[in-house]
């Protein structure tokens, strides 16, 4: 009854928003007779330029911002403090998902297939609150747009979903079916490196309104001889070494950018040449312009003065949170992270660069908030920029630094990184209620720690590079050393914990195999999910989706085919029948497990045992509790941790104790706890087995087995003897 309390409260912030009739958007067709290919070299057309403005969300955002400009609906709820107490009650445990990677049924959209009762209730059974999607909407690959790197449906370009997702009624009847089962539903917000869409065809255009959307620099005619030739049918090349020296020269680009000075491996950021782009003045022009890590992800300038992305993203905002009632979006910020112009004596510490990049997302997550929704930070970035970030910004930030080092220890069997993560956060006064927690939160685990960045302090730049070494070699035994790529290591979390276990043949694994993949994605969920704040699980957790076979889709290099390789499609809802590609070409994956609706209501398996774990995490209320003590493990491959609870649990305990142990033999510890802690004569009991511990000379002695998680609870014997009579 609480969970649907505070979701018709939900419902009345952005309600009334709803009742506002939302603008028009034209949908892209193919039968528009418009051909991007024939028409970017030539004269530009002027019906298909009008086309285009239909098709631009820039457009559209003008039109979805007259639904709040100047009315009553911009000052309905507060927005500079975060409400995080609030989600914590409605949802502190969510499902995400790929959109662009879902296999939908043979007649129907992904949003159709979501709205089985039959699967919502089974998500609802492991105790899911919250169902975040991403890739839902349009992306350049509608637009057939050439590119050296193949997107994989995050390269936005329209505020409209996709086809194979479904349309706006679909998504509304899954929504009000999600929320009748007491669970809420999240977006993500417009990326800040889109695709190549009509947006960026428009500002290639020269068209005024369009000018400052995105880097992008209008190169005079005199210069085009330091350009790179194009001499192929692609719209956009890399500009090399001597173009761009030459240009720095001419100061029509910047120095290098700061972002390239840091030593966080960050997707590349890239200046790109297109060919001559002619205008409706019929003159042609040749722009450079930034690129994330591919030409077809053009990035948007949130500086300029026009406050055209600004008003671009606000568009998705008030489109998502007001008008489709998701509650909670995601915010990835890191393409703008470092990109001021490099200059003598830069402060290159972790506080002294993204503020751009942490400014960005401070004022989403207020806009948001003035809407009635929440907002999270997806980006890996150094602590003091998730510590800046949450400050009056977003609601919660994704845990990076925990669950990377989580995966560490279960590689390495050595927690000492994983304790250290703690003491910083600690230390750095960040609120551990404001994190999401989960397995493993990229299609890659980040071995390079962005997290540990702080190049004042050499340390730890020696560190982590020691840390990468010994996974290195770890992975090498395993042959799992074939899926890095520099400090990345690209593999998805069932077959990160397959190669850890030295299982190199994903296909042909046998039962026992199974089930011990099972068993430690198991300890990483318990892992993550015992710690305050939200859990996120994804779907390439409870499907166990393991890697594309190598060689199935073309790439253009080894990044590319590792990236590729980890993307696969999945049968989320197990409704796809004999469909085996998603809407944008991803074949289907192969999984360790079976249907989630089988899986669920099975004891051993990996959803029967999270379903389990997440009753005791809500008993617990662990997400409104507080670590208050980190006991000094004697075996390295253990993590203790001590959380005072909240008095709203269920189980009416005053702490919990959580003893994890990485190693890949029994480990035996012996700590004590905070006087604080104890009231009178105190024991501790293991939640899974019901076993008592009690104290000796004040100390608590657990033994736990290799790579087995246990949460205690901290009981005094008095009320353990009143429970009993």
């Amino acid at each position: 009854m609480k969970i649907r309390k505070y979701i018709v409260l939900l419902l009345v912030l952005v309600g009334v928003l709803s009742g506002c009739s939302a603008p028009n958007v034209v949908r892209s067709k193919g039968s528009s007779g418009f051909s991007m290919e024939s028409e970017i070299m030539g004269r530009a057309n002027p019906g298909y330029v009008q086309w285009l403005e239909k098709q631009a969300m820039l457009t559209t955002s003008e039109k979805f911002s007259t639904v709040v400009s100047g009315t009553n609906l911009f000052w309905l709820g507060p927005y500079e403090k975060p409400r995080v107490e609030m989600m914590l009650n409605i949802a502190p445990v969510w499902l995400t998902f790929d959109a662009a990677r879902t296999i939908p049924a043979s007649t129907s959209s992904v949003a159709l297939v979501l709205q089985s009762d039959s699967y919502l209730r089974t998500i609802q059974e492991i105790g899911i609150r919250g169902i975040h999607i991403e890739s839902m909407r349009e992306s350049g690959a509608i637009w057939g747009s050439p590119t050296v790197q193949r997107q994989l449906g995050d390269d936005t370009v329209s505020y409209l979903f996709s086809k194979g997702f479904g349309d706006e009624k679909s998504f509304d009847n899954f929504l009000r079916k999600a929320n009748k089962r007491g669970m809420i539903v999240g977006d993500a917000v417009v990326p800040f490196a889109t695709g190549r869409g009509a947006d960026y065809f428009l500002s290639a255009r020269g068209l005024e309104s369009y000018k400052g959307l995105y880097c992008m620099i209008e190169v005079p005619r005199e210069l085009w001889k330091n350009l790179p030739e194009i001499t192929t049918r692609t719209r956009a090349v890399l500009v090399d070494d001597v173009s761009l020296r030459a240009l720095r020269r001419a100061r029509i680009l910047p120095p290098p950018l700061v972002r390239e000075s840091l030593e966080i491996p960050l997707t590349p950021l890239n200046w790109y040449a297109t060919d001559v782009v002619q205008g409706l003045d019929g003159n042609g022009r040749r722009f450079v312009y930034l690129g994330h890590g591919s030409e077809a992800r053009p990035v948007l300038n949130w500086n300029d003065p026009s406050k055209n992305a600004r008003r671009l993203v606000s568009g998705s905002l008030i489109q998502q949170i007001g008008m489709l009632h998701a509650a909670m979006t995601s915010v990835s910020v890191s393409p703008l992270y470092g990109l001021e112009p490099s200059y003598p004596n830069a402060d290159l510490t972790g506080l002294g660069v993204g503020d751009t990049a942490v400014q960005a997302a401070r004022d989403i997550a207020q806009e948001v908030r003035r809407y009635g929704g929440w907002t999270f930070l997806q980006d890996n970035l150094p602590l003091p920029n998730i510590k800046a970030a949450t400050e009056s910004g977003v609601d919660f930030a994704v845990n990076h630094s925990f669950s990377t080092a989580a995966e560490y220890a279960y590689a390495t069997g050595d927690a000492s990184m994983l304790t250290q993560s703690l003491f910083t956060v600690l230390q750095m006064g960040i609120d551990q209620k404001r994190f999401i927690n989960r397995i493993q939160p990229e299609p890659y685990i980040d071995f390079s720690f962005p997290f540990m960045f702080n190049p004042a302090q050499k340390r730890n730049s020696k560190m982590s590079k020691r840390y990468l070494e010994v996974v290195q070699q770890k992975m090498s035994v395993t042959g799992g050393d074939v899926f890095f790529h520099d400090s990345k290591l690209y593999l998805t979390p069932a077959a990160f914990v397959a190669n850890v276990q030295g299982i190199r043949d994903y296909r042909k694994m046998t039962k026992e195999q199974r089930q011990s993949v099972s068993d430690g994605l198991t300890l990483l969920g318990h892992t993550q999910a015992m710690q305050p704040g939200i859990f996120m699980l994804s779907a390439d957790e409870l499907l166990g989706v393991l890697p594309l076979q190598a060689g199935v889709l073309e790439y253009s290099t080894e990044e590319d085919a590792l990236r590729q390789n980890v993307a696969g499609a999945y049968d989320l809802t197990s409704r796809g029948g004999n469909n085996i590609l998603s809407e944008i070409g991803l074949p289907k994956a192969p999984t360790v497990f079976d249907d989630l609706e089988t899986e669920v209501r099975m004891v051993e398996t990996f959803s029967g045992n999270m379903r389990r774990i997440i009753k005791l995490r809500e008993a617990l209320s662990m997400q409104t509790s507080t670590v208050v003590q980190i006991p000094k493990a004697k075996n390295r491959g253990v993590l203790i941790q001590v959380f005072q609870l909240s008095p709203k649990n269920s189980l009416k305990a005053t702490a919990a104790v959580n003893v994890i142990n990485f190693g890949e033999l029994a480990a035996a510890e012996e700590f004590s706890l905070l006087k604080t802690l104890i009231n009178g004569n105190v024991e501790l009991e293991d939640l899974q087995t019901g076993e008592k511990v009690s104290q000796v000379h004040g100390e608590f002695s657990v033994s736990v087995p290799p790579r087995t998680a246990r949460t205690y609870v901290v009981r005094s014997v008095e009320q353990v003897s009143n429970d009993l009579n």
